[in-house]
């Protein structure tokens, strides 16, 4: 990269600074930086605008607006600044530690049963809020999802929401309609059958998406990686047909039976459908090993995390979904003979 095509190194009149390139992606690149008046580290995300992505980190930043408005959810990263700076769009937010896969390649590339419960427990709370937004991922992966740093650091924060839709249509109170002949939106690895099959995605994508993903954090690696194709198109194929060819007993032998379970029940789900993430969760939650506490993963087994941990939130009063509103009318109603 030329210096002139280099991000701005000071941004929002000064208020932000970037320290060091961290990584790229699709989208353009990510900066640590501080904020000057108190030197606290930040993220900072440059998309360019004339990038074929743009304007990709704005709706981002249109949907953290949405996910934090009237708190701070745990797991939900704030955004202190989105603005234009120079060619590039730019935006701030709280910075963040390891991403699960950094943590599946640091642990030789697979994770123990008592880790996966407890990175699963997390994952399944943060697509649950999620989805209480009217949102759907449409990209779910390991790198998606990344630990808090400091006090935070046991905590599961779900991030990239530029392929974020809404499955849910406000002005008519509905689930929108289902289309067909989509191509693939999503990592082909983790993406349900049905995304496969270009059917537009709803909310039992996400959970179906999360399910590959926890297999794949307990096996190392799914049948369908690294399958040999010449397009494409082609691998795409290969991978739906291995996906539909393997049974979910033989993909979930040895581990707990709520990860087949899982797969199973989501697989399932109609494209409208409400999940039950209650039952979800608790399958989950009682493969928990006695005395197991949230921070209890792997990592950590030879040396306890430093300082005092902000507690996670216990799951006591998950979020209601959009269309509960549908079944209190339906029950509150009363018929006239």
């Amino acid at each position: 990269m030329s210096p002139q095509n280099k991000p701005p190194t000071k941004l929002n009149g000064g208020k932000y600074e970037t320290m060091k390139r961290l990584g790229a992606g699709c989208f353009g690149e990510v900066y640590r930086g501080v904020r000057t008046e108190d030197k606290r580290e930040v993220a900072v995300k440059f998309e360019s605008k004339s990038a074929k992505s743009a304007p990709q980190l704005e709706h981002e930043v249109e949907v953290l607006s949405v996910l934090r408005s009237g708190g701070s959810p745990q797991g939900v990263a704030e955004c202190f600044y989105y603005g234009v700076e120079g060619t590039y769009n730019a935006m701030v937010m709280e910075i963040l530690g390891k991403s699960l896969e950094d943590h599946v390649q640091s642990c030789k590339g697979k994770l123990t049963s008592k880790t996966t419960v407890l990175i699963a427990e997390q994952v399944l709370v943060r697509i649950e809020f999620l989805h209480s937004k009217g949102f759907v991922h449409r990209d779910i992966k390991p790198e998606n999802f990344m630990f808090g740093v400091k006090e935070k650091v046991h905590h599961v924060y779900i991030i990239d929401f530029g392929l974020t839709k809404m499955y849910w249509d406000k002005t008519k109170e509905q689930h929108c309609t289902m289309k067909q002949k989509l191509s693939l939106t999503g990592t082909a690895r983790y993406a349900s059958i049905n995304a496969h099959k270009g059917v537009e995605q709803s909310r039992r994508d996400d959970l179906e998406a999360i399910g590959h993903m926890f297999l794949y954090f307990l096996r190392g690696a799914l049948p369908w990686s690294g399958l040999d194709a010449k397009t494409q198109e082609e691998k795409y194929r290969k991978i739906c047909e291995k996906k539909e060819q393997t049974k979910l007993s033989d993909l979930c032998a040895t581990f707990p039976k709520a990860f087949e379970e899982h797969l199973e029940y989501s697989r399932n789900l109609g494209f409208t459908e409400r999940p039950d993430y209650t039952m979800l969760y608790n399958k989950i939650h009682n493969c928990r090993e006695k005395d197991t506490k949230d921070h209890h993963f792997q990592w950590f087994e030879q040396k306890e995390p430093e300082g005092t941990l902000v507690p996670l939130i216990p799951r006591t009063q998950p979020p209601a979904q959009p269309d509960d509103k549908e079944k209190k009318q339906a029950k509150g109603c009363c018929c006239i003979q």
